[in-house]
């Protein structure tokens, strides 16, 4: 009897405890709030600040304006100060992305390599450059690639010279001197300009972000300088029988004729959307893009001779350069931007008169040169 009673106790308690233990640990879960860790805040930058082409300005300008009417985030302030300066501001680390038409020296890209991280290089849009001309009288102009080497050295001195004549019989008796009118600073629509000017000249006219004015102090008198494409459109606009060279985009705002250039088929083309997308689709097969931290400066699609019938023949990427490593905020900021680019922004390109969208090659160079961007 006594064994018996000592086990219904026994039983008894450790139920009552089990019970307790029961409801104390629904009390804790009850009052339990996991904590959690809070989503670390991105700090935005105030704006980007980018510096360089003049021929992808309008471009830029469009996509710092519907990004920051898009996104609302952070603005995006770019100066059309010429490839050159945009270089230059570059390497004393003045801004934080500068655009280019020609991509970095190799001496240039080998100095840089160590500092920041190196310099990330990639194509931002296409575009072409022409030539502009303001003849009295003459809306139509056709120049073949040898005629426009020599009026731009300065062999071909007056409008009516036989070798333009062949071509545009209303210039027989254009018995004017041709002036021309060409960037004075270092530029990037000049390193396009020049690179079609060395290939047609096999190397003898050289390639350079600076152009190479004649020896002959009389033809040299036949020469302005201004400076940007918008300075060399408004030198043409106001100088009568001048022709220049610049970003289709500027002509095409401007009202000023540009010459239909004979291209490697034979065919006289005037630059358009059509005929440089033609140019980049009758290339693009051909084209091993670098990667993204690596030496450009062997890329050239004008060396490449667009074979298309219907390709206009002086195209070429615009890049963006930017280093590797940047503030957390500047980071940030860039790899926002730049995506928004490659991936939203290239839908505004049409909008923008005389640029055509990447092709989905150069995108992806371009995504992966941002996925390149460290924070520091």
């Amino acid at each position: 009897m006594y064994k018996k009673g000592i086990s219904k106790t026994v039983t008894l308690g450790s139920a009552v405890v089990v019970v307790v233990i029961i409801i104390t640990a629904l009390i804790i879960l009850g009052s339990y709030q996991p904590v959690s860790t809070p989503t670390p805040t991105v700090r935005w930058p105030e704006k980007l600040l980018g510096g360089g082409a003049t021929f992808v300005n309008p471009l830029m300008q469009k996509w710092a304006y519907e990004f920051l009417k898009e996104r609302g985030l952070f603005g995006v302030d770019y100066q059309s100060i010429g490839s050159g300066q945009g270089i230059a501001k570059l390497k004393e680390q003045a801004v934080d992305f500068a655009a280019s038409d020609g991509p970095l020296k190799k001496s240039d890209w080998e100095e840089l390599k160590n500092v920041r991280g190196g310099v990330i290089q990639i194509p931002i849009t296409v575009g072409s450059v022409v030539a502009i001309f303001n003849i009295p009288g003459l809306n139509e102009l056709k120049l073949s690639q040898e005629a426009l080497l020599k009026i731009f050295d300065g062999s071909i001195k007056k409008w009516n010279d036989p070798q333009l004549v062949e071509f545009n019989p209303q210039l027989e008796n254009v018995d004017k001197d041709i002036i021309v009118i060409y960037r004075a600073d270092r530029s990037g629509t000049t390193y396009v300009w020049t690179d079609f000017l060395e290939k047609v000249s096999r190397g003898k006219f050289p390639r350079d972000m600076s152009f190479k004015l004649p020896d002959e102090v009389v033809d040299k008198a036949r020469f302005i300088g201004a400076k940007g494409n918008e300075g060399v459109t408004e030198a043409v606009k106001n100088t009568q029988y001048s022709i220049g060279y610049v970003e289709l985009s500027y002509a095409m705002l401007s009202g000023l004729g540009h010459a239909a250039v004979q291209n490697k088929a034979g065919n006289f083309v005037k630059a358009s959307t059509e005929s440089v997308m033609e140019a980049i689709r009758s290339l693009i097969e051909y084209v091993e893009l670098p990667d993204p931290l690596d030496d450009w400066s062997a890329v050239s699609l004008i060396k490449l001779d667009p074979p298309s019938p219907n390709a206009y023949p002086i195209v070429s990427f615009s890049y963006v350069m930017l280093y590797v490593e940047n503030s957390p905020e500047k980071a940030a900021a860039l790899r926002e931007f730049l995506t928004w680019v490659y991936q939203k922004g290239q839908r505004y390109v049409a909008d923008v008169p005389g640029y055509i969208a990447l092709p989905d090659n150069a995108v992806q160079i371009g995504l992966k040169g941002v996925s390149y961007i460290k924070s520091i």
